[in-house]
């Protein structure tokens, strides 16, 4: 009962400003004058590289560019994921954290901006992608003609344009509806989100599972995975839930969110990524299984080269940095009710993603710039830090810069008072 009473705090919606709280940039501006820094220096450097490099210097730069971009891509995606199951469910615990989902949900259009480079110019294109290079040069070998027409030029056009399209425009009109409410405080937004997300799920589930397919199984088009699509997405979901409960510890230490988010909150949001890390594991064991138990060389191939040399030990340590660590710290409930401890945690996700990510797509630098001859290439981690720190910056930059735009909260919804009143 005491526990009960203390979540509570007497909440109620008197205490709460009647036009939300509006985070002021001014208290990050060192935060935003940095990053922006960073990110636009970082970015002249990686442009110039990709306008003015030399060939082998632009191969290898391009492998770091897409491993930056996607890192922070399924941190957007994962973000909107959130907006869809929080609307498609009627959850109403998640009110409260809401608009910090769709701030993170709309981070989208810069993170498919910045693939621009490595899919619209053709050397780091097809430095990527060997079969764009085959088809241009004619040598399109049997399995590449087989799995026309969905791998040729103007079709992989279409879908990327189809992805942005899709998941932007959702993101768009789920934050519309929610700021119309703010100011008119009219249910019917609430009730036109709820609907409407639960058609746009398989449109979410459809984009981020293919793109997955064309940006990072397409790095080699022999191979191929049936679960590849829920892997990243189980990645998605888990990073970004480990943004949100950073950010929302971030501006309670500033002040905000005081009579919002309690306690209680976070103790949901640390279940849900102890969900997700479980999950995360599920499926990446079920797909290195089932690899195993089938024996197809087109398949085994992609446990082959990161089981070779040095990746053997970066294979070793996601198995326990993404699974055992995580799990054991989360499976604790007082890990999922201190700030200080779920923080940590959130980090360490982040951390862990990171290293899924490149572990995904930069082992295929050397074998596809060397035509096999080497398994890594010397000094081009300098390069991956070069692009995981611009794009990161200017990622950072322009997500606290829309913090100041809106209500951190939509203080006119009408499950506001149950949500800032949660017992779990």
């Amino acid at each position: 009962l005491e526990y009960n009473r203390m979540s509570d705090h007497g909440a109620n919606l008197a205490k709460l400003p009647i036009e939300g709280e509006r985070v002021e940039v001014s208290k990050f501006s060192k935060i935003i004058l940095g990053s922006a820094l960073i990110g636009g220096i970082g970015i002249l450097i990686s442009l110039g590289i990709f306008l003015f490099g030399g060939e082998s210097v632009i191969n290898s730069f391009s492998y770091s560019w897409l491993f930056a971009c996607y890192y922070f891509f399924t941190i957007a995606s994962g973000g909107l994921f959130w907006v869809l199951l929080h609307h498609a469910s009627n959850s109403g615990w998640g009110i409260a954290v809401r608009r910090i989902m769709e701030h993170l949900s709309n981070m989208l259009p810069y993170a498919f901006l910045v693939f621009i480079p490595i899919l619209f110019l053709q050397t780091p294109r097809e430095a990527l992608y060997e079969w764009m290079h085959l088809l241009r040069i004619g040598e399109a070998d049997y399995l590449l003609k087989n799995k026309a027409p969905y791998l040729t030029m103007g079709f992989f056009f279409v879908r990327i344009f189809f992805y942005g399209f899709a998941l932007c425009g959702v993101a768009y009109l789920l934050r519309r509806w929610s700021l119309s409410q703010d100011k008119t405080g009219d249910v019917r937004a609430t009730f036109l989100a709820r609907r409407w997300s639960c058609g746009f799920i398989p449109v979410f589930a459809v984009s981020v599972t293919f793109i997955a397919v064309d940006l990072l199984m397409g790095l080699d088009y022999v191979w191929f995975s049936t679960m590849w699509g829920v892997y990243i997405f189980a990645g998605s979901a888990l990073s970004s839930m480990a943004v949100i409960i950073l950010t929302v510890t971030v501006l309670k230490s500033r002040g905000y969110l005081e009579n919002v988010v309690t306690m209680q909150h976070y103790h949901i949001m640390g279940k849900l990524m102890f969900a997700f890390t479980v999950f995360w594991a599920y499926i990446s064991f079920s797909q290195f299984f089932l690899y195993w138990y089938a024996k197809v060389t087109e398949e085994t191939k992609f446990y082959i080269l990161r089981n070779t040399e040095g990746w053997y030990l970066v294979s070793l340590f996601l198995v326990f940095g993404h699974f055992v660590v995580p799990f054991v710290f989360l499976l604790r409930q007082q890990a999922k009710k201190d700030v200080r401890q779920i923080c940590a945690a959130a980090v360490w996700v982040l951390f862990v993603h990171m290293v899924d990510i490149y572990w995904i797509v930069i082992p295929e630098r050397g074998p596809s710039i060397t035509n096999g001859e080497q398994l890594t290439i010397s000094g081009a981690i300098l390069w991956d830090v070069l692009a995981f720190v611009s794009v990161g910056a200017l990622m950072v930059f322009l997500y606290l810069r829309s913090m100041g735009k809106y209500s951190i909260y939509p203080p006119r919804d009408p499950r506001l008072l149950e949500s800032i009143r949660l017992i779990n």
